[in-house]
């Protein structure tokens, strides 16, 4: 009722303040623009611009005066901004939506401003993204800026073909190079972006191949590619960028130890801090579900950027089932399992290398791990006896040492476990006798306390994955239930996924997702923390795996490349 009324409330305002304009009634202020003068009203325009409602309160001897005058604003783009400010109609078009934002954000018109924003952002393109990121940079629109930006980044080599790439500056491709996201296909193409920028107007841009060059990432490239780019008339006309190229020439093809230490200075420089570009990817982890070798666990990551999966280093050795797993920075670490007992293992990212860290002192297997502070902690499991422990160990990457830190005050296995700043929250798990516990326990890192903090809902499997977005812990249970937690509340069920044989989640972008398989039925679903709601996923991710896990994980483009035969598309 309340809301019929406040909806009918709004409609007779709205209907009243067209009027007034129309008829040009009660108006107490006049507003001139290139000539042209409007009869306005200051509570109308105050109330929508901050820009207006300034200048009224102010008291500026424009406004007391009744007339005020607005400068470097086209009368037909203010026309349209009072059709706005007095009526609410939908004024934004192809032809006018920049200098409709650029009077938004002059005038300070937010929900004009937004409109804009919305209205580019759906048109944003490779012929016009560089156009709109320039615009909304200068105007400090930064959601627009940043779309802007991630597809000039994801999309570069359309952009390249576009008119508006022939007239960025030389700083404004700088940008664009340096920018670790930059979706290319080889350092190579990167400097054939710059040489085709300078060769649109080689005139008055060679002077700028020179800063251009200690842009591009020349340790990466290959000494083919070098040794014909000194061939290049454009570059033999230039000193400066002869003798870069040819120092580059020598670090590339140098057998030295240190082939820096003769090399000048900015090249020193450039190679030590040159890197090969990285991509946020999900790392997923499990068992193999097809041949050959169908128990064996391994390893991929997906790009969502190319809808495509990439198989990464083999596991030196198989953990077998029930393996714990955590993140630390960018490496992935397995421990444990039924067949690996003590075993841990360290998957390094930057090298898509494994290594084997030292034993932990109890072999486990059913068992959680989880990263606190930069340090891992395993957490209860069970024995091959059988029996369920208590322990928690503590391992220090740096130190690749281990050490018993503390004990469950019930001993569990198969739980969901979750880090939530210094304090790893337990949530119910396995009993010895195999029977289900309700009990959320709490192991503080720093006092080495462990305590029971709750009773929480009894669910019918300990079968869960579980995502941690701003400090809130949410558990996914096979049979669909999802859980949420948040410190100093209790845990509820908040809503409910399909069901899944085998799935893994992820967060991403605010957002949850599940990747799930049934009766070897892929699909891919979306959970949104604020609304509760699950929805389908613009597309679906082919684990190929069973019993797997997803993890966020940074990888290096040069894996990617160098594993292209090995690539399947989804």
């Amino acid at each position: 009722m309340e809301n019929k009324f406040i909806e009918r409330y709004l409609q007779c305002l709205s209907t009243g303040v067209r009027e007034v304009w129309q008829d040009g009634s009660f108006s107490d202020v006049e507003v001139k623009v290139t000539g042209r003068t409007y009869s306005c009203h200051r509570i109308i325009l105050a109330s929508l611009s901050q820009y207006f409602q300034a200048m009224f309160r102010s008291g500026m001897k424009e406004s007391l005066a009744g007339c005020v005058e607005i400068h470097s604003m086209e009368a037909g783009i203010f026309e349209a901004v009072l059709r706005f400010m007095y009526t609410g109609d939908n004024v934004v078009q192809r032809d006018n939506v920049e200098s409709l934002l650029q009077a938004a954000v002059m005038l300070q018109i937010p929900s004009l401003e937004d409109i804009c924003e919305s209205f580019l952002k759906k048109q944003i393109g490779p012929e016009n993204c560089l156009g709109i990121w320039r615009l909304a940079s200068s105007l400090n629109c930064f959601s627009l800026a940043k779309k802007c930006w991630t597809y000039i980044l994801e999309f570069f080599s359309a952009v390249l073909i576009s008119d508006e790439f022939h007239q960025i500056s030389a700083d404004n491709l700088i940008e664009i190079i340096n920018d670790d996201d930059l979706n290319t296909p080889s350092e190579e193409a990167v400097c054939d972006a710059v040489l085709k920028w300078v060769d649109f107007d080689p005139n008055n841009r060679r002077q700028e191949l020179g800063k251009l060059f200690r842009n591009v990432r020349f340790p990466l490239i290959c000494v083919k590619y070098v040794k014909e780019l000194r061939k290049k008339d454009i570059v033999l006309d230039s000193e400066e960028c002869n003798d870069m190229l040819k120092d580059v020439f020598l670090y590339l093809t140098s057998e030295s130890d240190d082939p820096e230490s003769e090399l000048p200075n900015y090249l020193s420089e450039m190679s030590r801090k040159c890197h090969h570009r990285q991509e946020e990817m999900m790392c997923i982890v499990g068992t193999r579900s097809r041949h050959p070798n169908p128990q064996a666990t391994e390893i991929k990551c997906f790009s969502f950027r190319r809808d495509a999966e990439y198989s990464l280093a083999a596991l030196p050795e198989e953990p077998g089932a029930c393996f714990g797993i955590t993140k630390c920075r960018d490496d992935v670490y397995v421990s444990g399992g039924y067949h690996g007992g003590d075993l841990v293992l360290k998957y390094k990212s930057s090298d898509n290398r494994w290594q084997h860290c030292t034993p932990m002192l109890e072999g486990r297997w059913g068992h959680s791990m989880v990263e606190v502070n930069g340090c891992i902690y395993a957490i209860g499991g069970s024995t091959r006896v059988p029996q369920t422990l208590s322990s928690i160990e503590c391992y220090d990457p740096k130190l690749n040492q281990w050490k018993i830190v503390g004990g469950l005050v019930i001993p569990v296995s198969f739980m969901p476990t979750a880090a939530i700043g210094n304090r790893i929250y337990i949530f119910g798990g396995k009993m010895m006798d195999r029977t289900l516990s309700t009990k959320l326990q709490c192991f503080d890192t720093v006092t080495k306390h462990c305590f029971i903090l709750d009773e929480m809902p009894l669910v019918s499997s300990t079968a869960s994955r579980v995502a941690v977005i701003e400090n809130t812990v949410y558990i996914f249970y096979r049979h669909g239930d999802i859980m949420e937690f948040k410190e100093g509340g209790r845990t509820t069920v908040v809503g409910n996924m399909p069901h899944f044989d085998h799935y893994g989640v992820v967060p991403q972008e605010g957002q949850i997702l599940i990747v799930g398989c049934q009766s070897n039925q892929y699909s891919t679903v979306m959970f949104n923390p604020s609304t509760r709601e699950m929805a389908p996923y613009c597309r679906t991710v082919k684990a190929a795996l069973c019993n797997f896990y997803c993890l966020p994980i940074t990888m290096s483009r040069q894996h990617m490349s160098s594993n292209t035969d090995q690539q399947s598309h989804t």
